[in-house]
This record gives C-alpha cells, structure tokens and sequence, in this order.
C-alpha cells in the first residue's frame, strides 16, 4: 500500500471470523434440536412416574378393601356377630326380649343416631294472651256493676260443694232422693238405683 495516497483502506473481515459464526449457529441450532427431543422424553417420564404413583395408591386402597373384606368374612363366622347383625338389620329379638322402636311425626321408623325435637307443650297456657286481656277490658268496661254482682251470686250457689264433688250428698236431699232424672254426664244410673239413666 502507498502511503501517499493518503485514504486508509477498510479492514477487511477474516475469513475465520465468518466461519466461527456459522460454526456456532450450527452449534445452537444442534442444541436446540437435542433441547427439544429431551423435553419430549423428560416430559413423558414425568408422565410415566406420575401414572405409576397413582397406580401404586390405587392397588394399596384395593389391598386394604381386599383385607377388610375378608376379616368381614372371618366374622361372619361368630355367632355373637351375627346376632348383632340380626337385631341391627332385621330388628330380630332374642326370645323373652321386648324390642322398642322410635317413629317421627311421619309414622318413620327413626335409625340410630337420630335427635328427637321438643315435645310440643300440649298444657293449657295459664296467662292469655294480650289482645284476650284488651278484649276482656273492653267487655267488662261495658257491663253494668250491679249485674255483675247478681252473676257472681248466680255462679256461687250452682257451684258443687266438695260433698258434691266426691259423690256424697248434702242434707236435704238431692234430686236422686225425690227420683228426679239426673245428667250426671255419662248417661249411667247411680250405684243406689234410684233416678233413671238419661237417653242421649
């Protein structure tokens, strides 16, 4: 090269620099293929050691249902466990027992376990209810005092004595004594005879 030319030439690229481009791209893409190939095979042995684990649960589950069933056989031949089974099943007794069995609402016969409710409180209530009470005020605020007072006289002389009460009779008499015919409320004649039964 001339140096009074003055112009520097451009460096011109070496022939190894390009070879050591395309020897690496043959690298990576050889790489790239293994990479690939692997994850297919690494994939389908984790595939493979997930269907053998769930394969190994399943035959202990079935091992363990195997040997329940035959201790289940086994003690099918005790006489103790089949008259458990008996009374459980079919409600059998044993000859002088008295078996009790618990149905709901519905007539059902209720099995073990089962929670009865609270009986339903069939007794009167002793305090009525707040609009009785408000009737009640309403009622007596129109009564007049001097009638209320002939009502009580009236409920105190037909109120029984407690000789009434018992079956005994008070002195004077009662219409039994003078052969009245008496509705005692169950249509029978008195233990005396006397008075008459009353048709209903």
């Amino acid at each position: 090269m001339p140096a009074a030319s003055g112009v520097l030439a451009a460096p011109s690229p070496s022939p190894s620099k390009a070879k050591l481009t395309g020897r690496a791209a043959v690298l990576v893409l050889v790489v790239a293929v293994l990479a690939v190939s692997y994850a297919s095979s690494v994939r389908a042995w984790v595939q493979q050691r997930s269907d053998i684990n769930t394969l190994t649960a399943e035959i202990a589950d079935r091992q363990a249902e195997v040997a329940a069933l035959k201790q289940t056989k086994q003690r099918w031949h005790d006489p103790a466990y089949i008259r458990t089974q008996a009374r459980a099943r079919f409600g059998w007794l044993m000859p002088g027992e008295t078996g009790y069995r618990v149905i709901d609402d519905n007539g059902d016969i209720l099995v073990a376990g089962s929670q009865l409710s609270d009986p339903v409180d069939t007794r009167p209530k002793s305090t009525p209810e707040w609009w009785e009470t408000a009737w009640g005020s309403v009622v007596a605020a129109g009564r007049d005092p001097a009638d209320d007072a002939a009502a009580a006289a009236r409920t105190a002389a037909r109120r029984p004595t407690p000789v009434d009460q018992i079956g005994g009779r008070p002195a004077g008499g009662t219409a039994l004594d003078r052969d009245e015919t008496v509705d005692r409320g169950d249509g029978l004649v008195p233990e005396s005879g006397q008075g008459r039964a009353v048709d209903r």
